[in-house]
């Protein structure tokens, strides 16, 4: 059963027209579009492919953008869809059993692909900027909005390469936390100087407690030392008696030609 927040045919299309009459070039625009689904079938790839064929001739190469123009496109070739599979997924990293719809593992972070999902298909979309609420895309901010302090929220640009300190700091600290809550009544409220860390990595934002005194909580459960949770878009975390919103903010309205 396909999923209804899934970006179509006709969605992608529209999408690399909003980015081509913003400027981008056509390599940009296709990249970008590579953050929408990961995967796509060989007949909606055509299909795709034949529409930005043809905007391309009539008005991306030869004309200047014509804001009053409607592009009516083909209508779609019918694609048969396969029975829904109810199977659950053991991850093949920690062994965890999660839900048949699930697209990563809740306790590692792995990407899950059951056997045989892609047969058929072609590796042409490969980011989905966090329409599922797990995946966390390289155009979004992470936001972490504190109770209490909601015209204060924390954002933050995720870098796969680093690994993100969740602490707060004191007189004699040595280490300074990356994300530090210490005006957010930190101490009071029973956060570690070094009390988790954030990591993005595999389009999902990970949380490890660093052995905290007062623990981690995720949507009330609590986060082992060392334990790797994935963080979804909405979630709940409780560090110590200090209580954050997770919010994936997404950005692909806000391309600019490079």
């Amino acid at each position: 059963m396909s999923n209804p927040l899934e970006y179509k045919v006709q969605d992608l299309f529209e999408a690399f027209v909003y980015m081509r009459r913003q400027g981008a070039a056509p390599d940009h625009a296709l990249q970008e579009l590579k953050r929408l689904r990961p995967i796509i079938s060989t007949a909606e790839r055509e299909q795709i492919a034949n529409l930005i064929r043809q905007w391309e001739m009539n008005e991306g190469l030869h004309h200047p953008p014509n804001p009053g123009a409607k592009i009516v496109p083909p209508p779609p070739k019918p694609v048969p869809t396969p029975p829904a599979d109810t199977t659950d997924i053991t991850c093949p990293q920690c062994g965890k059993t999660n839900p048949h719809h699930a697209g990563y593992c809740y306790a590692c972070g792995t990407l899950l692909i059951k056997a045989g999902a892609m047969q058929g298909t072609q590796q042409f979309i490969v980011e989905d900027e966090g329409l599922t609420g797990t995946t966390f895309g390289s155009l979004s901010n992470l936001i972490l909005k504190v109770q209490g302090f909601d015209d204060a929220p924390i954002k933050l640009a995720m870098d796969e390469s680093k690994e993100m300190i969740i602490g707060r700091t004191a007189a004699d600290s040595v280490l300074v936390p990356d994300v530090d809550l210490t005006k957010y009544d930190g101490k009071d409220m029973g956060v570690s100087r070094v009390h988790a860390t954030l990591r993005y990595r595999d389009t999902a934002i990970t949380i490890t407690d660093m052995g905290s005194v007062n623990h981690t909580y995720l949507n009330g459960e609590r986060v082992y030392p060392q334990e790797v949770r994935v963080l979804r878009d909405g979630d709940e975390l409780k560090l110590g008696r200090l209580i954050v919103r997770v919010i994936f903010e997404r950005q692909l309205r806000r391309i600019r030609p490079s």
